[in-house]
């Protein structure tokens, strides 16, 4: 295999891999020089790629380390925070919830939540879960305020039901009418890491356990995804992945600047944990995506499968953002364009992704550093090619 990065040089003894099958085709030999190229010139500290079928594995590479100093390999076994893709750990909640007539998509949230969430710019107008779980919900987020939902780890000093009162309710210390949108739900698309976690909190809400405990007796659990969780102390410390990044952020004082080194980070946790906080393995994560990929029942029906998948907008109800680049979306489950569905996740010191292609290929790759400590351009052409991965 290609050298890795001098400051990331797996020894001898641990030198990882790229796994194809022996009879791979030249575009999967292509694909795997390439990729190799690219991690190699972003300087990646560990990174692990799987390429799978409905219920085979089609591809695997494992490079550099989930901690460099202490010399441990980032494995498709490292756990890793997965930042964005939790999120369609809420539409498969939402699913759930609805065939055990928990709940109705179509709901008005008020009639969930012990405390009202209204846009003040269309008082009469509900808001939905099915609103939530497509990003038409009217609510924005506020950076400035977002940011508090980040604490060191250990450190949380608010539950989730408080930042979401906090933020949406008007008696809330962060309210502004601007944390709310000026078209009416359903009319417009803007991404809201705040409006998913509030779509978690209604599952919560109405099912009396936790959020987490939710998606741990109906996911985790059904799907034998031993190595998945909510929090650090759930895992053995050395198979936890340590972030690396250029950004020094102060998570108490809610501060931040760019260096010019990648750094690991303080550990940290999120408040709103349903919008980004799994925790999982690049092999267990692949449990859940082939789960999805073969359309039968699993830890939800078939039927609610292709609910969780199926394209909410169309001709009649596009949203003028998403008419324009062409995105669709399921409950959380984003469509980039006709071929390839999934999610992708970035947070401090982590990026993410988990696509399927039109040939109903799946790929699933984590990296310990965040898009902004990568080249612009390499990290554009390292999207490109994951999503466009060729292998049948």
């Amino acid at each position: 295999m290609s050298q890795l990065p001098e400051y990331a040089m797996n020894s001898t003894e641990n030198e990882k891999t790229s796994t194809v099958d022996a009879t791979v085709c030249k575009e999967v030999q292509q694909f795997d020089k390439q990729l190799t190229s690219l991690f190699d010139s972003l300087k990646v500290p560990g990174v692990a790629v799987l390429v799978i079928t409905k219920d085979k594995v089609l591809y695997k590479k494992e490079i550099g380390y989930a901690n460099i100093e202490k010399k441990i390999p980032y494995t498709l076994d490292t756990v890793t925070n997965i930042a964005s893709i939790s999120k369609t750990f809420i539409g498969g909640s939402l699913a759930k919830a609805q065939e055990d007539g928990l709940l109705s998509l179509d709901e008005d949230i008020n009639d969930i939540l012990p405390f009202k969430v209204v846009n003040p710019y269309f008082p009469n107008e509900k808001i939905t879960l099915k609103n939530l779980a497509s990003h038409t919900s009217g609510i924005e987020d506020d950076e400035t305020k977002y940011i508090h939902s980040y604490s060191a780890y250990g450190a949380k000093i608010m539950t989730l039901k408080d930042f979401l009162y906090s933020y949406l309710n008007p008696e809330g210390k962060w309210y502004s009418r601007d944390n709310f949108s000026n078209n009416k739900p359903g009319a417009s698309f803007s991404y809201s890491n705040i409006g998913s976690a509030l779509a978690g909190y209604c599952i919560e809400a109405r099912s009396k356990m936790t959020y987490a405990d939710y998606v741990r007796k109906n996911i985790f659990e059904k799907l034998s995804m031993n190595n998945s969780g909510w929090n650090r102390s759930e895992f053995k410390l050395a198979n936890i992945a340590l972030n690396y990044s250029k950004l020094r952020i102060d998570f108490t004082n809610h501060t931040e600047y760019m260096a010019a080194t990648l750094e690991p980070m303080p550990a940290y946790e999120l408040i709103t944990y349903p919008d980004g906080g799994v925790m999982t393995t690049v092999n267990d994560l692949s449990k859940y995506l082939q789960a999805i990929m073969k359309r039968k029942d699993t830890f939800i029906t078939a039927k609610s499968i292709d609910l969780m998948l199926q394209k909410q907008f169309n001709d009649t109800n596009v949203p003028p953002e998403c008419k324009e680049t062409d995105e669709n979306i399921g409950l959380f489950w984003s469509y980039s364009s006709e071929k390839v569905w999934g999610h992708t996740g970035s947070d401090p010191g982590v990026d993410t992704s988990m696509y399927v292609n039109s040939n109903n290929v799946g790929l699933i790759a984590f990296i310990n550093t965040d898009d902004s400590s990568l080249e612009g351009e390499k990290y554009e052409e390292l999207v490109n090619l994951l999503m466009n991965c060729p292998i049948k």
